[in-house]
């Protein structure tokens, strides 16, 4: 997934146990880890690394467990840190408006034979969402591996799950 252009990697499984079983499980083993902490709340997992073993750019993971059948389908997506988040969304969000907004009116200005900074808003903007895409990348690439700690400790609870309700 590290050379993927992917927003947020999706995670995906699905097994014979009960939901409640999963997610029991998930919780024994929050509750048995010193390194990754997290809260199951109605079938909704929200997993991240203990305040001693987070960084800046560590990841986080937040599952669904739906009843598939007989047994559970787990989706969810990981990412950074919500605050992390949201502040590259603003970033992203402030390169797009300055594009359209700051283009508009240089485009207009020079129709109008006005000589207007606004023209340079076009590749500012592009710089600066570049520079927040490459930040992106780079924070991503720093929790890679945090990333990979976080997706095992899914999969052992779900594999305990099952080998203890086959």
């Amino acid at each position: 997934m590290s050379g993927s252009i992917q927003i947020r990697p999706k995670y995906k499984t699905v097994t014979n146990v009960s939901p409640s079983k999963i997610a029991e499980e998930i919780t024994s083993f929050i509750n048995q880890s010193k390194e990754i902490n997290g809260r199951v709340i109605n079938y909704n997992a929200y997993l991240k690394f203990s305040p001693e073993e987070a960084k800046y750019w560590s990841p986080e993971i937040n599952v669904r467990i739906r009843p598939n059948g007989s047994g559970s389908v787990i989706k969810g997506v990981a990412g950074p840190n919500s605050k992390i988040w949201a502040t590259f969304m603003v970033f992203y969000g402030l390169s797009v408006m300055l594009f359209i907004f700051g283009g508009l009116l240089g485009i207009s200005g020079k129709m109008l034979g006005i000589d207007s900074f606004w023209v340079l808003s076009v590749p500012g903007s592009v710089v600066l969402f570049a520079l927040v895409f490459l930040a992106s990348k780079f924070g991503e690439k720093l929790g890679a591996e945090q990333l990979e700690k976080l997706r095992s400790f899914l999969d052992a609870a779900v594999e305990s799950a099952e080998s203890k309700h086959s």
